[in-house]
């Protein structure tokens, strides 16, 4: 979700919550406070998309991350193993991570073919 995601952010940052409605004041000129940040690191609000953009930027993360949600990663990882193996459930992280090894190979040979010619 967003607001964990801001949180878990604004943390690595080592920012307070005071301190980033600061940062989005400075330097993007959004009026906000400390319990608006408050607010959307509970859930309560959503900041709006202009000032999901400006915290995309400060974060040096996209919006697209910023935005999707958190469980995506492990939903696309079953998807992927669901496709690749006809659906069997007991595929394991490690078979997926040799299928995408694999294909990343596969990837720089032909890279490297087309430098080539």
């Amino acid at each position: 979700m967003i607001s964990q995601k801001i949180k878990e952010l604004r943390k690595k940052s080592g920012l307070t919550q005071s301190d980033l409605s600061e940062q989005l004041n400075k330097n993007f000129g959004i009026k906000t406070d400390r319990a608006t940040v408050s607010n959307w690191e509970r859930g309560a609000s959503i900041p709006v998309t202009s000032t999901l953009k400006c915290l995309a930027k400060l974060f040096n993360v996209s919006l697209d991350y910023l935005t999707s949600d958190i469980d995506s990663e492990e939903e696309n990882k079953k998807k992927i193993k669901a496709a690749l193996f006809s659906g069997s459930t007991t595929v394991t992280d490690e078979m997926l991570d040799d299928v995408i090894k694999f294909a990343q190979y596969i990837e720089k040979r032909e890279a490297d073919k087309n430098e080539n010619n």
